[in-house]
Parts: structure tokens; C-alpha cells; sequence
């Protein structure tokens, strides 16, 4: 018995291997996703299935079979709270290879997307989140090949990334058989042109996701996969620092990861997810150790400005304060007998010089 599936995919099968299957959690260019019950474990899982009309020859099918057991096998060893957990590998009759990944309540970031871009505070977790994820990953050996916001998981407890141990056949995502079976639009160049998938391409793939969380649109839009890759080639995104209110430091890390050339973005992706993440979040020098000194010597340049222009205004409150109280104690002429001092007595025309004492007599004059 099977329960139908959504308009734009087959019926599902009643189970898969041991997993009772309950429903479907959508599908994309390789394959699609089912909600099913273990019942050994007693829990909800997610199966990921091969397209049935993908309409791969034989050898490319086993040899892509063989390339997702042996991934799923390095990526079954990978423990990361940021990563979707891979429990279980099999192959039934009717359905072909099959995995079981750990199910995670949550929108995934394409489905947030949709209704706007993140709040800066929250793209900086994001970044850090996800870098630390596909930094553990790149370090156990293991590269994505297919960072995209449907492929991160926004949980409660912090952003997942989905769809370790699902290879993709090189070129696979711009044609088979003549066929577009999807939108390029967060592969690297050198996956477009070479199929090189490697580390620094899941980074571009990153930053191109980074990208849209921050401004809420593609770094390379497009019609078609064609024009896609033609952009993610040759064209360079729009600056989106100003539209999104943040640090223009934003846009210069966004255009390393994404350069065109592996060698001139980030060493790592947790380089590139560390300089963003910071350039998001304004905070003191002394938290700020990744990005170039120049701009914390600007911002150190501009507070001694602000500072000396502070103490420059008080002196100037402090003398108009002095200068008000003397004009007010000063005397004044016309004012109240009873308070104002006496004026100084008037000398005579006949009394002696100040200092001449006793004064001469007449005679003493004439002598």
C-alpha cells in the first residue's frame, strides 16, 4: 500500500528497508525526501531516495552507488551538533540505494528566506554555525559539493547542514543525457567548468548562501541554468553592505568567497564564516581579532576624535560658567546703596600729597 505523494512526485512507497514511511519532506534535482518511523529506535528519521526518473546508465548508476556508500561511510563518522546526522546506508528493490539521516524539526533557510533576509545578528550565528560545520567536515576529508539554503536546516537548537554523504555526479548539474536537471546557482566556477569539487568550492558554495541571507537575493540570479552559470563565471554580485544596513567590511569578505579563482578566497571556510560573522557584529577592538587592522585604526581614530571633541566642549561649559559668575559678582554703578561699597572720599585742594608726611609749612617753602 502506498499514500500519495505530493502533486509533482510518484506515490510512496509503503516502507523502506525497516522504515515505515509517513510521508514526504520534498524533493530536489537529485532526489527526494521521505518522513519515516524506525521502529527498532522508536523514532522519526528522514530517508533521502534517488530520482526513479533521473534515467542514469547502469555503470553511471554504480558507480555514483559506490561513490554515496563510501561517503556515507565518512560521513557517518562525522559528529557535529551543525550537521544532520547520517544513521543508516541500504538498497531495496524497486526504490535502489537509499539513506537514512537523523530527522531535524525546522525550515530550511530557503524556506526563511522567503520572507526576507536575516537580521544581522542572526546571519553572524548563522556564519559561525555554519562554518564550524564544514570546517570539521573539510578536515575529516569529507567536502558537500551542494551548500545551498535548502540544504541547511534552521532547528531550534541551531542551524544543520543537510545531505552529507550525497555525492553528485560531475556535471550533473548542468546537463545528463542532454538535460538541465537543476539551477546552478551556488556552485563554484571551477565546478561549472571542471567539475573541481573540493573544499574551496564548498566555500563559494557558502558564500553564495551567506550572500543571500544577508540581502535576501541570489549572488547570481538568472532564468536558466545557463545564464546562471554563465554569471557564476563571469559577473560579480552587487554590493549589498548599504542596502543591508551593515559593516561595508561585509561586502569585501562576500567578494573573497566568492572570488573566481580558488586560490584568491579564504584558506578555509571557517576563515571566511569567522570575517563575516565579525564584520555583522560591531564589538571592541579586543573581540575583533580577524579583520584588517585598518579599519579597527579608523574606528580607534574616529573614538579619539569623538573623545577630544567631548573634552574640548566641556572646557568650553566650564569657561562660560566662570565667565557668567564674575560679571555677575562685578560691581555695578546705580546700584542698591545698602550693598554697594561706598565710593572713595574726594581730596581737598589743600590737603597734602598721599605719602608727604608731616606736610611743609609755608615757610619752609620759601626757604
Amino acid at each position: 500500500m502506498s499514500a500519495p505523494d505530493d502533486a509533482s512526485g510518484p506515490p510512496l512507497p509503503a516502507g523502506v528497508g525497516r522504515y515505515r514511511v509517513l510521508g514526504s519532506l520534498g524533493h530536489g534535482s537529485m532526489g527526494r525526501v521521505l518522513r519515516a518511523r524506525d521502529p527498532n529506535l522508536d523514532r522519526d528519521v528522514a530517508v533521502k531516495l534517488l530520482r526513479e526518473d533521473l534515467k542514469l546508465g547502469q555503470a553511471d548508476r554504480d558507480s555514483l552507488y559506490a561513490r554515496m556508500r563510501q561517503e556515507a561511510r565518512a560521513s557517518a563518522r562525522l559528529s557535529h551538533p551543525n550537521i544532520v546526522g547520517l544513521y543508516d546506508i541500504g538498497e531495496e528493490p524497486g526504490v535502489g540505494l537509499y539513506l537514512v539521516f537523523e530527522y531535524v524539526e525546522g525550515p530550511t533557510l530557503e524556506q526563511e528566506l522567503e520572507q526576507g533576509p536575516l537580521p544581522p545578528p542572526r546571519a553572524a550565528e548563522l556564519c559561525r554555525e555554519l562554518g564550524s560545520a564544514l570546517g570539521a567536515a573539510h578536515r575529516a576529508g569529507i567536502v558537500h559539493r551542494d551548500i545551498k539554503p535548502a540544504n541547511v536546516i534552521l532547528a531550534a537548537a541551531g542551524a544543520k547542514i543537510a545531505d552529507f554523504g550525497i555525492a553528485r555526479l560531475p556535471g550533473s548539474t548542468l546537463t545528463q543525457d542532454g538535460r538541465v536537471l537543476g539551477t546552478p546557482a551556488y556552485s563554484a566556477p571551477e565546478a561549472i567548468e571542471t567539475g573541481e569539487l573540493g573544499p574551496a568550492a564548498d566555500q563559494f558554495s557558502l558564500a553564495a548562501t551567506l550572500y543571500e541571507a544577508i540581502s535576501g537575493r541570489r549572488a547570481f540570479p538568472g532564468d536558466d541554468a545557463v545564464t546562471v552559470a554563465r554569471n557564476i563565471t563571469s559577473t560579480t554580485p552587487e554590493p549589498v553592505a548599504i542596502r543591508a544596513g551593515v559593516d561595508p567590511e561585509v561586502d569585501q569578505v562576500l567578494a573573497r568567497g566568492l572570488a573566481k579563482t580558488p586560490s584568491d578566497r579564504f584558506a578555509s571556510a571557517v576563515e571566511l564564516t569567522d570575517a563575516l560573522a565579525e564584520a555583522l557584529t560591531p564589538a571592541p577592538r579586543a573581540q575583533m581579532p580577524t579583520l584588517p587592522d585598518v579599519r579597527h585604526r579608523a574606528a580607534r581614530d574616529a573614538r579619539a576624535i569623538r573623545r577630544d571633541l567631548t573634552v574640548l566642549g566641556l572646557g568650553m561649559v566650564l569657561g562660560a560658567s566662570l565667565t557668567a559668575s564674575v560679571v555677575l559678582l562685578w560691581p555695578r554703578s546705580g546700584g542698591d546703596p545698602a550693598t554697594s561699597p561706598a565710593p572713595p572720599a574726594r581730596r581737598r585742594a589743600d590737603a597734602p600729597e598721599p605719602g608727604v608726611y608731616p606736610p611743609a609749612a609755608a615757610g619752609d617753602a620759601q626757604r
